[in-house]
């Protein structure tokens, strides 16, 4: 009989970057899982392995593992497998494509090529020790076999039936296996998450306070520009970061004034992020990471200068309690060369988004739940 999914033990081989590779082989070195994942978080990544079987090794394609595997390794307890010496792509891909060939399966792109390489790296490590294994266990089972059935006959002569005898006796010797460990692992990160989530629901709670109590208040004067720009009284609506990125002034401390960046990374986030609206061109690093750091310097709105933002990150934003939109569903105010966003456009934008937060987060549990 098969042995069941969920418990087969695997390699998994790791890939990280802007697209990440996965590859899980069983420890029979038979592929179940090839594919590339952009947007990635660590527990998606999680969530990807455990769903091909019960992971005891992380490996890498590096001769120094990167930081992403290691962490991954670390969160689930699990040694990390790196190479010797490292190898030009092109060997790398030689290798995984040899062994994809006869497996019927396609590579689809060099992060799925590294990944599948160093599983197989890994494997073939432990390749000839795993053959001796199965020869002793053979042997093991094969005297095992033996002994029982002397047993069972035993049982008859004295009156008891077989299928009784060899239900308990396989109750007696069979011990169930179970990654208590891993099981364990996972229970904490539920909590935490939970725990997260309430936070969160608190955060975006006070945010919708804070705007109620905006809305009732006069809307914020606005002085006129004596720049040779001609602006209205109200501000001008800024359609494109380009021209503000070059004039921007940091150490901004309003209540709806915008930090504007050319490109955010997880440092500038933790670093330089002053108010509750950010705004940036493009996003730089471990998405999750950036979007963490956000949250935990009370960002609740990120602006982006694209045309449509994909789902996935949307999705992965609001998971870490930061409402993301595009720069034409919040335009903004240039005023004496500082921006802004009008009140009643935060209000718009946080009711017409306000379950976002939630759904996400409850996918997001209910991923890690299984």
């Amino acid at each position: 009989m098969q042995q069941s999914r969920r418990f087969q033990k695997t390699i998994v081989g790791f890939d990280p970057g802007t697209t990440a590779g996965l590859a899980v082989l069983n420890l029979n070195g038979e592929i179940l899982l090839l594919k590339s994942l952009r947007h990635w978080s660590k527990s998606s990544i999680m969530m990807e392995m455990l769903s091909a079987g019960t992971p005891v090794l992380i490996a890498t394609d590096r001769s120094e593992a990167p930081r992403a595997v290691k962490e991954l390794a670390h969160s689930l307890s699990l040694p990390v497998f790196q190479i010797e010496k490292e190898e030009p792509l092109e060997d790398k891909r030689r290798m995984a494509e040899e062994f994809a060939s006869k497996k019927g399966l396609k590579i689809e792109d060099d992060h799925q090529a590294s990944a599948l390489y160093a599983a197989l790296k890994a494997f073939n490590s432990f390749k000839n020790e795993f053959m001796n294994i199965e020869a002793i266990v053979k042997k093991k089972i094969e005297d095992f076999k033996n002994m029982f059935i002397e047993e069972v006959k035993s049982d008859l002569i004295k009156g008891i039936p077989p299928e009784r005898s060899i239900r308990e006796r396989l109750s007696q010797t069979i011990v169930q296996a179970t990654d208590t460990d891993l099981i364990e692992q996972l229970r904490k990160q539920l909590l935490e998450e939970r725990r997260r989530v309430e936070m969160l629901t608190l955060k975006l709670e006070n945010l919708r306070e804070d705007m109620r109590k905006m809305s009732e208040r006069k809307p914020m004067e606005k002085v006129e520009s004596k720049t040779t720009v001609s602006f209205t009284q109200a501000g001008t609506r800024v359609t494109t970061l380009d021209s503000v990125l070059k004039k921007q002034e940091p150490g901004l401390s309003e209540r709806v004034e915008v930090d504007v960046f050319e490109e955010l990374t997880c440092k500038k986030a933790k670093s330089e992020v002053k108010n509750t609206v950010v705004a940036t061109k493009r996003l730089k690093g471990d998405l999750a990471k950036i979007f963490k750091a956000l949250s935990s310097r009370g960002v609740g709105i990120l602006v982006m200068d694209v045309e449509e933002l994909e789902e996935e990150l949307a999705e992965e934003a609001a998971s870490h309690g930061v409402v993301i939109c595009e720069l034409k569903n919040l335009p903004m105010e240039l005023v004496d060369g500082k921006l802004y966003v009008r009140r009643s456009d935060i209000k718009s934008l946080l009711d017409s988004r306000r379950d976002v937060l939630t759904s996400a987060m409850l996918k997001r549990l209910s991923n890690i739940a299984f």
